[in-house]
């Protein structure tokens, strides 16, 4: 089967070298999902060794150095490899080993040595999305080549630093710098990395134009330079400027020669971009068994060199597109896999943090250890220089003053707790109160009914009933009916009509298409299958519409969002909800959760649900909810 395209014969002949690949990939990834529920995925080989692990020689030359010099740079090849295949975690461990070496190390040229390392470490933690750690870094490396400030490592970091701050929205200030470096690189290297990142500030702000014009002045000297890997990137985002131009054949064209030419030069981590990226493209333009094919094959390769980024975002894209090809098996197949990585990838990050605690905890252990023995030593000599009394009468008084800010200290911070649980216990008794006198409104109303209308018919009934002369028998049984008919509105006046009078998938597939006439945002709904979610208790009905009320109106006021897609279904006896988006994410350790977020807490405890949030700055935010049907 060839890949569909009308123009372009380089793009065609491209296509359908890869056409082979493919075929073979796709047969192993529909039997891997169609296994997915009863045996763990198999890894499938694309090669007879994972082509991103290095070869033993770069470790023996570690091994085999016989000073720091030696060392350092057989480590920094070691990094170097990292770098060309993308293994950004082996980057940034590396990194952070030879960092704490070179701390412990005294050396002529320690600055150059830490501002160079500090670069690494912050671009790798860049790439991974850590903005506040890659910002410590970058900022290290200025610190330590700032007294040269036209080298090139000076530069190099604060390209880095106008970048992280031109995505933590300080976008003047980081093309301020940006712009500032291109005019004062030391050479056309850098001068032309500096383009590069303000084609992305540009890109970034929507001036495809500008963008463009960037692109294309560090893609022509990469090329005449022979910097391969760099000029394949600026032709992957001049490819994503022609996707949003909807120039969809030359984007496909470009972004394949990117692909192929990428996984022959072994730049993996670009490859799979590439790949993603084709995936994109074909989903928008609805060609979904192409898209099932390209990202089929970044999900299997990704698989097995272990990329789990670059997995989940494969997963995302095959799952919509058998999802809109209407094959849920496989679709379903792959939401339970997405689950499996997600914890996985929460895992992972919660262990690097713990690991990068600990090691910052040991060097600021080892700094305070030299500090103190050095206090230690001075103390000493001034004890033998100057009386001893008086030195121990000093030392008495700091003990004693540090001993009182402790405590001080120890008593405001009980004191905040106090407050903040008085607080807490106030908003809890105000939303208690609000709902008691919700109820009792409802319960006086109700009351009202009744007593004024159907105690009234009851009355006048039982004044008829108790008159022996009464012959109108149809008047009375007229007055029954009508007091019948009274109890009955009542009772279904208590549940919200709309959910008794219409089938459940019909409310919501009509309120999202309510939202999307009124939002720019393209907005999907996925209901699978239609029969057993309409079957669901009312109670349970009425709570999910409130969350996806809740989760729809949060994405459009703050994620600036261009893509949200709502999946809604029933899979080993639980509905299973999953929100995504593509907006700007949040970071989970800084974000503060308000009221709405409480509130959609507190429903999910009502109807014994689980959340879970996967979200990163700049990269979107997927929110699953899983609620018991037993």
């Amino acid at each position: 089967m060839q890949l569909k395209t009308e123009t372009g014969c380089l793009g065609k002949a491209k296509r359908t070298l890869f056409e082979v690949k493919q075929m073979v990939v796709m047969a192993c990834l529909l039997f891997t999902c169609s296994v997915l529920s009863q045996t763990e995925m198999q890894r499938f080989k694309a090669f007879g060794v994972n082509p991103t692990i290095p070869n033993d020689s770069l470790f023996e030359n570690i091994k085999k150095a016989k000073n720091f010099t030696s060392k350092y740079q057989a480590t920094f090849e070691l990094i170097e490899f990292h770098q060309q295949k993308g293994n950004i975690d082996s980057i940034i461990f590396y990194g952070n080993k030879l960092y704490t070496e070179i701390t412990d190390e005294k050396l002529k040229d320690k600055e150059n040595y830490i501002a160079e390392i500090s670069s690494v470490i912050a671009e790798g933690k860049l790439e991974k999305g850590l903005f506040d750690e890659a910002l410590k870094w970058f900022l290290l490396g200025i610190e330590n080549s700032k007294e040269n400030k036209d080298s090139e490592l000076y530069i190099k970091n604060r390209i880095g630093l106008g970048t992280v701050k031109f995505i933590r929205e300080k976008e003047e200030e980081g093309k301020a710098i940006i712009e500032e470096c291109v005019e004062k690189a030391p050479n056309e290297k850098l001068k032309h990395d500096a383009l590069f990142e303000l084609g992305f500030v540009f890109y970034a702000k929507g001036n495809l134009e500008a963008a463009k014009e960037n692109y294309n002045k560090a893609k022509v000297f990469y090329v005449s330079e022979g910097y391969t890997k760099e000029a394949l990137k600026t032709d992957l985002l001049l490819g994503k400027i022609l996707q949003r131009e909807n120039k969809i054949e030359e984007a496909l064209d470009i972004c394949y020669a990117v692909f192929n030419q990428s996984l022959s030069s072994g730049f993996f981590t670009l490859y799979a971009k590439a790949g993603n990226t084709l995936g994109s493209i074909y989903l928008q333009e609805k060609d979904y068994e192409n898209a099932k094919k390209i990202l089929s094959t970044v999900y299997i390769n990704s698989i097995q060199w272990g990329n789990l980024d670059i997995e989940r975002r494969a997963i995302l894209g095959l799952q919509n597109a058998y999802a809109k090809t209407e094959d849920y098996k496989n679709a379903y197949s792959l939401m339970t896999q997405l689950n499996r990585l997600n914890n996985q990838i929460l895992e992972i990050q919660n262990k690097q943090q713990v690991n990068e605690l600990e090691v910052q905890y040991k060097t600021l252990e080892q700094k305070q250890e030299i500090q103190r023995q050095k206090a230690m030593k001075k103390n000493i000599l001034i004890g033998f220089l100057i009386v001893l009394i008086p030195v121990l009468g000093l030392l008495y008084m700091y003990y004693q003053k540090l001993q009182t800010q402790s405590k001080l200290t120890k008593t405001l911070e009980e004191v905040s707790q106090q407050k903040i649980t008085t607080l807490l216990k106030d908003q809890e008794l105000k939303l208690v109160k609000a709902s008691l006198e919700g109820q009792n409104n409802e319960r006086k109303r109700i009351a009202r009914e009744l007593h004024d209308s159907i105690g009234g018919n009851l009355a006048t009934i039982k004044l008829q009933l108790s008159n022996k002369n009464t012959s109108k028998q149809e008047n009375l049984i007229q007055q029954v009916d009508d007091t019948y008919n009274q109890v009955r509105e009542l009772s279904h006046n208590l549940m919200p009509k709309k959910f008794k009078d219409s089938a459940f998938t019909s409310i919501i597939s009509a309120y999202i298409d309510n939202v999307k006439t009124l939002s720019k945002e393209q907005i999907t709904l996925q209901i699978h299958p239609k029969e057993e979610i309409d079957e669901v208790g009312e109670n349970l009905k009425v709570e999910l519409y409130k969350i996806i009320q809740e989760l729809l109106t949060n994405a459009l006021k703050h994620a600036k969002a261009t893509e949200i897609d709502i999946q809604l279904s029933v899979f080993n006896n639980s509905i299973k909800l999953l929100f995504e988006d593509d907006g700007v994410g949040f970071d989970q350790e800084k974000v503060k959760y308000g009221l709405g977020f409480q509130n959609l807490k507190d429903r999910l405890k009502t109807i014994e649900g689980n959340i879970f949030i996967n979200a990163f700055p700049n990269r979107g935010t997927v929110i699953d909810i899983d609620v018991p049907l037993n």
